[in-house]
């Protein structure tokens, strides 16, 4: 048992003072009587008020310095450690994000959060019921709201963890809307706190526990990233490893070709080091690439990562412009297959939709109507359609770039030198991706279902050093396959995002798709494409059909997720909420009861005191 207000504790000295009550004595004015007979109880009282003198036995006595006591401890606040609410709704609300599956002690955090969230049932009180939700790539409500205990260990017995990130801030929300119809409810987080509920606070109306897993000290080296691009040569890997543990790592990096080893890199990291590794000359046309890193730590999803290659579903990309030889060469070295078009060739037919181009890029030059593909913009002529030019800016600075964003993987323009750029009035949905000291020199933005970037400068070396600098074609590289999206077949993509296969060839096709951990999901093909969203494993995804076998790469490559080190609080409607520990006890508040026992007391002592019970 503990205190909550423990200095007032120091109020049992006044017990002292209530027995000091009991042994003074009282000034008596002395007054001679005949007899003595009517003054027994008088003379009682007289020994009893003398200066000082033995207490006699009293009840009353015992009875006051236990409720005085019982009201001190009251008001000090006591509680024990107990069970979790016993006599309330509880909505639990379970991390099954990558992180999970770290190691913690003897089991992964999910199996001890799995144990711990069978307590939870376990103390549920007569007639609570309980709702759980899987947080995952996305919320998912799988049990309740049921009061039966069977039930809700079953389904926290099938429960797993999958390779995707997670959101507790929504799966908080949903938690949340489900509150308001429950009564005395509480939500109760397991997780490990890496969802993002420290940037972002959810506002609840009900209490909300977090119970942390992991250990502070969590060990961990991950590949963070994974590109391939073309060069003369042969194809180029690039990775970028990070060490989240705070104790130097030293290990080698292993590049396969479907099985066979390729290529053998030994790499030291300080402790949070992040560094890029690159594998030149692969001279591989197809099948798949898997880097891996050999190092023992706490957390495995991270230490492999897949690439397919496919020869023949590169994007099909349109230059229209009068011609500009490093553009292409970086298209082609990026997996684009061009086709070039001179500006008045375009002009001559209006075209809205462009079939077979996965993206169209227009190099100093304007169309009369946009097409419906994805589109970039080099150093465009005049206005867009939807941002007006304001100025041109000389010698503009580079100060940053988006690093996080997929368009920058592996690129750095802190050699970036350029005599001008035009400055654009952009719309809301065009967001900077690099910046100069005038104004933004690379724009991005997604708008009905269209990509669009802006490069609002010329790609020549008689202008600027862009073309001439190795962060050029890797960010063509990411440029394209941004572009492309996910249009044309065999892109690798990441855990819990959706993949759209496309395969023009095949329509009303049934298709098998054989994840990683050897189970199945059928598709049917519409049109040619279907929308695969069953990515929740890293790994190799095998595809196959009538006439049809290919594959596709998932990987985490996911930051957050990889840094394991886990979170000792949460932050929810603007408070700050510790990790009550492992275990999934609380503290039992018990300043009612003791009232309660304190009135009672009091009733029998005013009852002694009229029947004058001595003991």
């Amino acid at each position: 048992m503990g205190f909550l207000n423990q200095n007032l504790l120091y109020l049992l000295f006044l017990i002292p003072l209530l027995l000091l009550l009991y042994i003074l004595r009282l000034k008596r004015k002395v007054q001679v009587v005949p007899s003595n007979l009517l003054w027994e109880q008088d003379i009682e009282d007289v020994k009893a008020n003398t200066l000082f003198q033995k207490l006699r036995r009293n009840l009353l006595l015992p009875l006051q310095v236990l409720v005085l006591t019982l009201i001190i401890f009251a008001i000090a606040r006591p509680f024990v450690t107990g069970a979790v609410s016993t006599a309330q709704d509880v909505i639990l609300l379970i991390d099954a994000s990558a992180s999970m599956k770290a190691t913690y002690v003897r089991e992964s955090r999910f199996e001890s959060a799995k144990s711990s969230a069978m307590r939870i049932v376990e103390n549920l009180g007569r007639g609570a019921r309980m709702i759980i939700i899987r947080s995952g790539s996305s919320p998912a409500i799988i049990s309740g709201p049921t009061s039966d205990k069977s039930v809700l260990k079953e389904t926290i017995s099938k429960l797993k963890p999958s390779d995707t990130s997670t959101d507790l801030f929504v799966a908080l929300q949903v938690a949340a809307s489900l509150a308001k119809d429950m009564r005395r409810s509480e939500i109760i987080v397991l997780s490990d706190g890496s969802g993002g509920l420290l940037k972002n606070s959810v506002n609840v109306n009900v209490p909300v526990r977090f119970v942390k897993f992991g250990r502070d000290e969590a060990n961990n080296v991950g590949i963070t990233d994974f590109q391939v691009s073309n060069e003369v040569s042969g194809q180029q890997a690039f990775l970028s490893i990070h060490n989240f543990s705070l104790k130097k790592q030293s290990f080698t990096i292993e590049l396969y070709h479907d099985n066979d080893l390729i290529d053998v890199q030994r790499l030291n990291l300080s402790p949070q080091e992040r560094r890029s590794v690159i594998f030149n000359d692969i001279n591989c046309i197809d099948g798949s690439l898997t880097a891996s890193i050999d190092v023992k730590d706490d957390f495995l999803i991270d230490n492999k990562a897949y690439y397919v290659l496919h020869e023949s579903n590169k994007p099909r990309i349109l230059i229209v412009g009068e011609g500009n030889v490093f553009l292409e060469k970086a298209i082609e070295t990026g997996f684009g297959r061009i086709s070039k078009e001179k500006p008045e060739s375009y002009s001559s037919v209006t075209r809205r939709n462009e079939k077979g181009y996965d993206a169209i890029i227009f190099d100093g030059f304007l169309p009369k109507i946009l097409p419906d593909s994805n589109i970039m913009f080099v150093n465009p002529d005049g206005d867009l359609p939807y941002a007006k030019l304001l100025s041109r800016k000389n010698k503009p600075t580079i100060i940053g770039w988006d690093k996080s964003h997929q368009l920058m993987r592996f690129v750095d323009l802190s050699e970036l030198k350029l005599d001008f750029v035009n400055d654009y009035e952009m719309p809301s949905w065009m967001k900077p991706l690099v910046e100069s000291d005038m104004s933004p020199i690379v724009w991005y933005g997604e708008n009905n279902a269209q990509r669009a970037i802006v490069l609002p400068f010329t790609i020549q070396p008689e202008t600027g050093n862009f073309p001439l600098i190795p962060a050029f074609p890797i960010f063509m590289s990411n440029a394209i396959n941004w572009l492309a999206g996910q249009n044309f077949y065999g892109m690798n993509g990441k855990t819990g995002e959706p993949i759209q296969l496309f395969i023009p060839e095949a329509t009303g096709v049934q298709i098998n798709v054989k994840k990683p951990d050897g189970s199945e999901v059928k598709a049917q093909l519409d049109k040619g494409k279907i929308v695969f969203n069953d990515t929740d494993e890293a790994g190799i995804y095998q595809v196959s059909g009538k006439g049809i076998f290919d594959e596709f790469a998932v990987n985490l490559l996911d930051e957050s997720e990889s840094n394991i080190k886990p979170s000792d609080k949460i932050k929810v409607s603007g408070q700050e909420i510790r990790s009550s520990g492992l275990s999934v006890i609380s503290n039992r508040e018990l300043w009612t009861t003791l009232i309660f026992i304190a009135l009672m007391l009091l009733a029998i002592e005013w009852w002694v005191y009229h029947r004058r019970v001595l003991v």
